[in-house]
């Protein structure tokens, strides 16, 4: 199964414990795909390294960035969407219909309310986790 994470899933799950973490856990271990473009790639590093500098963690930005670069599948998304209430949120729908993803997993109500583009589901971590755990 194929899936897009929205940058906020993604740091919260890296700094914090909670559903992002257990969902990257889960990525960890080949429950699912993660599919990124080089927008959102640099989305995470940027918001990543903030982070991680804020609270002394560059090591933790070091190795994740590194774990995301290689073990995440690259998408170049060939389609634009601009149905998104926050334009910079396009580039996650835009991902997932590339991907061929079937979640956009988000903590953001600009992607939530949306609820489904396509055959892309959009869930927040507790809806994705549910998925996972089915």
């Amino acid at each position: 199964m194929r899936v897009v994470i929205d940058t906020n899933v993604v740091v919260s799950g890296i700094f914090w414990d909670g559903p992002p973490s257990r969902i990257l856990d889960s990525w960890a271990t080949d429950k699912f795909s993660l599919c990124v473009s080089a927008a959102i790639l640099e989305e995470y590093f940027e918001v990543i390294d903030r982070l991680a500098t804020g609270c002394g963690r560059e090591d933790l930005a070091r190795r994740w960035k590194a774990y995301l670069f290689e073990h995440a599948e690259l998408v170049d998304p060939a389609y634009n969407y601009d149905g998104c209430r926050d334009p910079d949120d396009a580039k996650f729908v835009e991902c997932a219909t590339g991907a061929g993803a079937a979640y956009v997993v988000s903590g953001d109500d600009d992607l939530l309310t949306l609820g489904r583009i396509e055959t892309v589901a959009i869930l927040s971590p507790a809806e994705f986790l549910g998925v996972l755990e089915a």
